[in-house]
């Protein structure tokens, strides 16, 4: 009997070749996403992969956000940002939200997620809506929104956005455990949900099984 051959998409094999670069470190991933609030690739990547990734796997994951993207800090204090002012106003108050909500963070994402739909409150509409959404004070929001200068906010994301901008140099950067990587990146970007569900399926302690590429 002639043998048999079977035609596999290289797409596949490079997906499934990442998905196994993830892995659970003490029985969970965590993921660092590093955000810009005007930008439709976070937009996208919120929408179809990282909302319902984590509704799926939550319990499995500590996320982690830094909402600088190509952001630069000028000697004088003021910022340039790739959307423009909004930009930089909405990637204030984010951070600001962040470090209220800090320590829960289904309500960072909730709070995310929601600066990252249409109308995109903060950057589109310089709008605390979504501050209110997830009950934050917004006297609180404000003051941490208008006093840069008490708390090293900006300073932190500057800091944790260089080596994976260095590396993956793509908005949203989207890094694994602490290890960025630019094709694991690309990769995440279109199949969050694959990847971490292999990297689960790896570790018998998560008992998740039956993940598709």
């Amino acid at each position: 009997m002639a043998g048999q051959y079977y035609l596999v998409p290289i797409s596949l094999i490079l997906a499934f070749s990442y998905a196994s670069c993830v892995q659970t470190v003490n029985g969970r991933i965590k993921l660092t996403v590093g955000t810009a609030s005007g930008c439709s690739a976070t937009v996208r990547f919120f929408r179809d992969q990282l909302v319902p990734t984590y509704a799926l796997y939550g319990d499995f994951l500590d996320l982690e956000f830094v909402p600088w993207g190509r952001t630069v800090k000028h000697d004088n204090g003021t910022f340039t940002c790739q959307f423009g002012p909004n930009d930089c106003w909405a990637n204030r108050l984010h951070r600001c939200a962040l470090n209220i909500l800090k320590g829960n963070q289904k309500a960072q994402l909730e709070y995310m997620a929601c600066e990252l739909a249409p109308p995109y409150p903060a950057y589109g509409e310089s709008s605390f809506a979504c501050i209110q959404e997830v009950g934050i004070n917004i006297v609180q929001a404000d003051f941490c929104l208008n006093n840069p200068d008490l708390d090293t906010l900006d300073e932190d994301a500057q800091k944790a956005a260089v080596e994976p901008m260095a590396v993956i140099n793509l908005v949203p950067t989207i890094v694994f455990n602490d290890n960025p990587d630019r094709d694991v990146r690309n990769q995440a970007s279109q199949r969050l949900s694959s990847m971490v569900c292999f990297a689960l399926a790896d570790d018998p302690s998560s008992g998740i099984l039956g993940c598709q590429i």
